[in-house]
């Protein structure tokens, strides 16, 4: 009876101690898989916010080092940032609500750069766009409030940063004869609403054509008309409007200064596109006029580019010449930055992507004033910029 006692002792002991393994086994498997899973679900969310952000969502930001050396004035070097965040949403089947945030000073329309410089102060933070697109059929896009420029343009007369205000419609046909697509642009732009005094407006039109005959070549004429642009005048005077400012301006200082001229300027623009080994060229040419200018109405854009190159980690290069006389466009909307008008010069850039959504841009740019003026007769300017896009 001894015996049978302890048989059955040592067989519960060899149970518990079994059942005790098991159960110790158990926890250390659900401990084990319990960060699994939580690692696991963290990578879907995150994957899914990636997803959602390029969805909807894109940003980038700049970082540029620029050196200015101008004859006459002590050598120049800035360095500046620019950030920008947007947002593209689909409201309905055939509408698209838009928005872009980005740094810069409110007076300035051609520039989202803002400077490293008074003493550590913030960095300004503006409403950049804000758009409602209607897009029933591929045939006709609508385009209300404030947006990019919806014409082919070179930045003769607009700066790629000026973002217009008022309505858009872009009209397309395809497939026409020899023609591969004809699209007319047209735009009706607030520029100032003033109480006293007739608004300032500008209205725009453009027939651009691409794929004419062959395909690469692609070109159009465009027509701005200005309305009441001598308010332009004040606002600079006034100092509600920054950008280049190199227009005639008569009564300067007196409270009503005014334009030499009005402002109804036509540009035209030719771009041929073509392959040589498999390497992207273009060629591309745009002449511009001021047809209410009696003198120095005239301005130039030729420009060589190539890339991307797969030899040489897709390297960008582009060339092009300026020559941008006084009165052929108001100087606070083009591309003063480089080419203000009143001057002409060639300019020299290379962009060389480093990584996935980062570049580094190098840029030499040379101008000299058409009409001399006694200061600045000659410029040199350098830059070197990283780019960044998340």
């Amino acid at each position: 009876m001894t015996e049978r006692v302890k048989v059955c002792l040592w067989v519960i002991v060899f149970l518990n101690a079994l059942w005790l393994q098991v159960a110790f086994a158990d926890v250390v498997a659900e401990s084990k898989e319990q960060p699994a899973a939580a690692t696991l679900k963290d990578t879907e969310v995150s994957q899914l916010a990636k997803q959602l952000w390029g969805a909807f969502f894109s940003a980038d930001g700049r970082f540029r080092q620029e050196g200015v050396f101008r004859d006459g004035s002590p050598n120049r070097y800035r360095y500046r940032i620019r950030l920008r965040i947007g947002g593209n949403f689909p409201i309905h089947s055939k509408v698209n609500l838009g928005f872009r945030m980005v740094t810069g000073a409110t007076d300035d329309p051609t520039t989202g750069n803002v400077d490293l410089d008074n003493y550590f102060s913030k960095k300004g933070f503006n409403l950049d766009r804000l758009f409602l697109r209607y897009s029933p059929s591929s045939l006709l896009t609508v385009t209300m409030g404030k947006f990019a420029n919806p014409f082919e343009h070179v930045e003769l007369v607009f700066h790629n940063d000026v973002q217009l205000e008022g309505a858009a419609q872009q009209f397309r046909l395809k497939d026409v004869g020899l023609i591969d697509q004809v699209q007319l642009n047209l735009g009706q732009f607030v520029l100032d609403e003033i109480k006293t005094k007739p608004d300032t407006n500008l209205f725009a039109g453009q027939l651009f054509v691409k794929g004419f005959h062959f395909k690469g070549l692609s070109f159009g004429t465009t027509l701005y008309e200005y309305r009441n642009e001598d308010n332009i005048a004040q606002a600079v005077e006034e100092g509600r409007l920054g950008g280049g400012d190199t227009n005639t301006r008569i009564g300067t200082g007196t409270g009503t200064s005014s334009y030499l001229s009005g402002f109804r300027t036509i540009e035209g623009l030719a771009k041929y596109e073509f392959e040589i080994a498999s390497v992207p060229l273009w060629l591309l040419g745009a002449y511009g006029q001021n047809l209410l200018a009696d003198v120095n109405d005239k301005a130039y854009w030729a420009e060589v580019g190539v890339g991307p190159i797969p030899r040489l980690r897709e390297l960008k290069a582009l060339y092009h010449y300026v020559w941008v006389e006084r009165e052929s466009m108001i100087s606070n909307y083009n591309n003063a930055d480089i080419f203000n008008p009143n001057a002409h010069g060639h300019e020299l850039k290379f962009v060389l992507p480093v990584e996935k959504n980062i570049s580094v841009e190098v840029l030499y740019f040379i101008a000299k004033d058409i009409i001399a003026s006694g200061a600045n007769l000659h410029q040199h300017k350098t830059r070197l910029q990283l780019k960044v896009k998340f």
